[in-house]
C-alpha cells in the first residue's frame, strides 16, 4: 500500500513538472533589467512612478570632451554619422525637420504667445509690450522669422525664444575644456527588450573607442539609464556564472574529501537542475517577466538545495532516519521565503516563488526518487570528530559566548539607524558615477525635478488643466506640453489678444509700415484652423505624456515648492521620484518590521506542535540571537540598516532553523549516527554560507546586502546551535582516544 502511494506521487510529480514545462515552452517570459521594477510593486501608484522613470529609460547621453572646440564638434558629428539609425534616433533635428516645424508654427503664429507676453496683454500692459517689441526690432542679434508685414510686434520671435529656453544648448566650456552633448534614444522600449540593449550597446561602446582613437585628445563619456542597465546586467550575468561555478566546485570538493566519492555528483546535479528549472517555470507562470536579479539570487539554490542530498548520503541513504528533519527543514525554509510575498516588492516576490518552488521540488525529488536512483551509491563519510569541544566543553564558556553575542546585539540596537534611499540599493561603477557627475555639472542639474501629474479625458482637457495649474508660474520655471502646443481654448484667446493689440496700438506703434499694410493687418480675417498634436510632429512632446490620459509638468526650481504648498493646489498630484521611491521603500521596511514578531510566533507554533513548547524555544533561540547579533554588528560598524537587512532576518530564521532541527532530532533519536548527523549539518551550513558569501561580493548593492548579512547570520546561528544545543546523547570520548 505504501509503495503504491509513493508510486502515485512519483507519477503526479512527473505529470505536473511536464505540464509546467509545456506551458512555459509555449508562453516564454522575457527577462527584466529595470532596477526600479526590482524594488517597487505593481500597484497603480508604483506603476506611475515606474512609467515616469521610464520616460527616459531609452535615452542616453554621449559627452564629448576636448581642448579644441572644433574637434569636440567634429567628434560629435562623426559619432552621429556612425550610429545605427534603424535602432537609434537623435534629438538633433535635420534641416528639413526644423524647416517643416517652423512653417507649421508660422501658419498659426497669431495663435501663439509666450506666457509672459500673454500675461502682459491680459493686463493691458501695452506700453511694456511696445517697448519690448522695439527692443527686439532694433536688436542687431535678433532674427525675424516672419516679415514685419505679418508680425510687426515680433510676437512670434518672442514665442520661439521662450521655447529655445527649454534647452541649455549643446556646447559648454568648463575648466578650460570644451564639451558637446549628443542625446540619443532607442526607438524601441529597451525595458521590454533587454536583448536589443545587449546587441546595440556594445556597438555604441565600440564606436566610442573608434572616435577616441581617431580624434586624439578627445574623451567620450556615456551617461543615462540604458548605460547603467547594460553594465549592471552584463556584470550580473558574469557574476551568476562565477557563483554557480564556485559553488559547484565547492560541492565537488566536499564529495571528494568527506564522502570520498564522485558518484554523488550525478544525483545532486540532477536534483539541483530540476530545482532551478522548477523555480524558473513557477516564476514564469506567476509573473509577466523575470528580473535579472532573480536569477542572481536564485544561484544560492545550489547552496541550499544541496543540503537535502548531503543529509541523505551522510545518513547512509536511510530516508527514515532523516525524513522528519528533512520535512521540517523544507517547511521552515519555504515559510521563511514565502514571507517575502508580503514585502510588496516585485523582485522579492519573484525570489520567494523561485526559491520556494525550487526547494520544494528538490525535497520531493530526494524523498521520492533518491531511494530508487541511489541504491548503488554507498558513500563512506569520513569519521572525524571535531564537535567534542562543543558537546562536552565547560558550561561557563558557553554562557559567556551566548552572553557576548547578546550584549553586542543590545549595544547595536542603541546605535541603530535606517537608510531607505533608493541610491543605497545601487552604486554605479566609479567611471559611470564620474560621467553622471560631469553631465549634471554641465547642465547645472544638482537636484531631481518635481513632476506635476495632469489628468484629463482627452488631450484638450489635459492642455487646459496644464494652463490652469501654471497660470501663476514664471515661464522659465517649468516645462510642459502646453508650452509647445497651447490648447484650442488658449489659441482662441491668444488670437483675440493679438487682434485687440493691433486695434489699439498698431497705428501708433508701427508707423514704419505703410498705411495699407497696417489696414490689411487690422482687417485680415483669421483662419479657423488650429494647431493640433497630430500636426505638430515634435519628438519632445512624447516626453510629457505618461499615458493617453496623463501628462506631466516638470518643475525645476524653488517655484515648484511654492506651487506644491499653495492652498489652491491641494488636489494636484505631485511626484518627487527620488523621495517618493524612498518613501515607498520606507513603508515596506516598516511593514516588514511589523511582520517579524508574527513570523517568529508562527514558526514557534509550528515547532511547538511537533516538538513541544520547551524544546521549540531551544530550537528557535539560535536563529533569533543570530539575527539580533548581525543587526548589532552592522549598527556598531556605523552601517545603516536598509529594507533588505530586515528581510534577511526572515531568511536567517528559515535557513538556520534547519541546523537546530537536525541537531535536536539527532540528540533525541538514539538510532541516529550522531557524528554523521553533526557533519551533515556542518556541510549543509558551509555550502549555504559559501553561496551567500559569494553573493556578498556581487556589485549590485541590493543583493550584496542580503548576501553579507545572511552569510554572517547563518554562521552565527550554526555556532550558537552548537553552543546552546550540545549533542548530549553523543558518546563521550574514551580515555584511550586521548592518549
Amino acid at each position: 500500500m505504501k509503495n503504491t502511494v509513493i508510486n502515485i506521487l512519483r507519477i503526479l510529480f512527473c505529470i505536473i513538472f511536464a505540464s509546467m514545462a509545456i506551458f512555459v515552452f509555449f508562453h516564454p517570459k522575457k527577462s527584466q533589467t529595470n532596477i526600479l521594477k526590482a524594488v517597487l510593486s505593481n500597484s497603480k501608484e508604483d506603476t506611475t512612478l515606474i512609467n515616469l522613470s521610464n520616460k527616459h529609460s531609452g535615452r542616453f547621453n554621449v559627452i564629448f570632451e576636448s581642448d579644441d572646440m572644433t574637434q569636440a564638434d567634429a567628434a560629435q558629428k562623426e559619432f552621429l554619422k556612425l550610429t545605427d539609425k534603424s535602432s537609434l534616433q537623435s534629438d538633433i533635428s535635420t534641416g528639413e525637420e526644423i524647416s517643416d516645424l517652423l512653417e507649421l508654427y508660422k501658419t498659426h503664429h497669431k495663435k501663439l504667445l509666450s506666457k509672459k507676453t500673454r500675461t502682459e496683454l491680459k493686463n493691458d500692459n501695452y506700453e511694456l509690450i511696445k517697448k519690448e517689441s522695439l527692443e527686439r526690432l532694433y536688436n542687431p542679434l535678433s532674427i525675424n522669422l516672419l516679415p514685419l508685414e505679418e508680425d510687426p510686434f515680433l510676437l512670434f520671435s518672442d514665442y520661439l525664444s521662450m521655447l529655445s529656453q527649454q534647452n541649455t544648448g549643446d556646447l559648454y566650456e568648463l575648466d578650460g575644456k570644451y564639451y558637446t552633448i549628443l542625446k540619443l534614444t532607442f526607438k524601441k522600449d529597451i525595458s521590454l527588450s533587454p536583448t536589443l540593449l545587449n546587441l546595440e550597446m556594445p556597438k555604441i561602446i565600440k564606436t566610442k573607442e573608434q572616435i577616441e582613437q581617431k580624434y586624439k585628445g578627445t574623451n567620450i563619456f556615456l551617461t543615462g539609464s540604458p548605460v547603467h542597465t547594460y553594465y549592471a546586467s552584463s556584470k550580473s550575468m558574469k557574476e551568476i556564472n562565477l557563483i554557480c561555478l564556485l559553488s559547484s566546485l565547492f560541492i565537488i570538493l566536499i564529495c571528494k574529501f568527506y564522502f570520498r566519492s564522485y558518484k554523488l555528483l550525478l544525483p545532486i546535479a540532477l536534483s539541483l537542475s530540476l530545482g532551478m528549472l522548477c523555480g524558473y517555470m513557477l516564476t514564469s507562470i506567476f509573473f509577466d517577466s523575470i528580473h535579472i536579479l532573480t536569477f542572481v539570487f536564485s544561484s544560492t539554490l545550489i547552496g541550499i538545495c544541496v543540503d537535502y542530498s548531503l543529509h541523505y548520503f551522510a545518513h547512509n541513504n536511510d530516508l527514515k532516519l532523516i525524513f522528519k528533519s528533512l520535512t521540517m527543514s523544507m517547511l521552515t525554509t519555504v515559510c521563511a521565503f514565502l514571507v517575502l510575498l508580503f514585502s510588496h516588492i516585485e523582485l522579492l516576490k519573484q525570489i520567494s516563488v523561485f526559491t520556494s518552488g525550487g526547494l520544494f521540488c528538490v525535497y520531493l525529488f530526494v524523498v521520492l526518487f533518491y531511494p530508487i536512483l541511489c541504491k548503488n551509491i554507498k558513500p563512506t563519510p569520513a569519521n572525524l570528530d571535531i564537535f567534542t569541544p562543543f558537546n562536552k566543553g565547560p558550561q561557563k564558556i558557553k554562557i559567556i559566548s551566548a552572553s557576548t553575542l547578546l550584549l553586542i546585539a543590545c549595544a547595536g540596537l542603541f546605535k541603530i539607524s535606517f537608510n531607505d534611499s533608493i541610491t543605497d540599493m545601487y552604486r554605479p561603477p566609479k567611471f559611470l558615477a564620474n560621467a553622471e557627475a560631469l553631465y549634471n555639472k554641465l547642465n547645472k542639474n544638482n537636484s531631481s525635478p518635481l513632476f506635476l501629474l495632469i489628468k484629463g479625458d482627452n488631450l484638450q482637457e489635459i492642455l487646459e488643466a496644464e494652463e490652469t495649474a501654471t497660470k501663476d508660474l514664471d515661464q522659465n520655471s517649468f516645462s510642459s506640453l502646453s508650452k509647445f502646443l497651447p490648447s484650442i481654448k488658449q489659441q482662441k484667446e491668444n488670437n483675440l489678444l493679438i487682434n485687440t493689440l493691433y486695434k489699439k496700438e498698431l497705428n501708433n506703434y508701427a508707423a514704419f509700415l505703410p498705411e495699407n499694410i497696417r489696414t490689411n493687418l487690422l482687417n485680415t480675417s483669421d483662419e479657423q484652423e488650429y494647431l493640433t498634436y497630430d500636426k505638430l510632429k515634435l519628438p519632445v512632446l512624447k516626453d510629457f505624456m505618461v499615458d493617453d490620459h496623463t501628462s506631466i509638468i516638470i518643475l525645476q526650481n524653488e517655484t515648484s515648492q511654492k506651487l506644491k504648498n499653495s492652498q489652491n493646489n491641494k488636489n494636484l498630484k505631485f511626484i518627487d521620484l527620488k523621495n517618493d521611491i524612498s518613501n515607498k521603500i520606507k513603508h515596506c521596511r516598516t511593514s516588514c518590521l511589523k511582520l517579524i514578531l508574527p513570523a517568529v510566533l508562527i514558526l514557534f507554533a509550528i515547532l511547538s506542535i511537533i516538538y513541544k513548547p520547551k524544546n521549540a524555544a531551544k530550537i528557535i533561540l539560535p536563529p533569533l540571537l543570530a539575527g539580533l547579533f548581525v543587526i548589532g554588528i552592522l549598527s556598531l560598524s556605523n552601517r545603516q540598516i536598509n529594507l533588505f537587512h530586515i528581510l534577511s532576518l526572515f531568511l536567517i530564521a528559515g535557513f538556520s532553523l534547519d541546523y537546530s532541527i537536525f541537531r535536536y532530532n539527532s540528540t533525541k533519536n538514539q538510532t541516529t549516527p550522531h557524528l554523521k548527523s553533526n557533519w551533515a549539518v556542518l556541510i549543509s551550513c558551509a555550502t549555504t554560507v559559501f553561496s551567500f558569501f559569494l553573493l556578498a561580493m556581487t556589485s549590485f548593492r541590493l543583493i550584496s546586502s542580503l548576501g553579507f548579512i545572511l552569510s554572517l547570520g547563518l554562521t552565527s546561528s550554526y555556532i550558537l546551535s552548537l553552543v546552546l544545543m550540545p549533542d548530549t546523547s553523543a558518546p563521550s570520548p574514551k580515555a584511550s582516544d586521548n592518549i
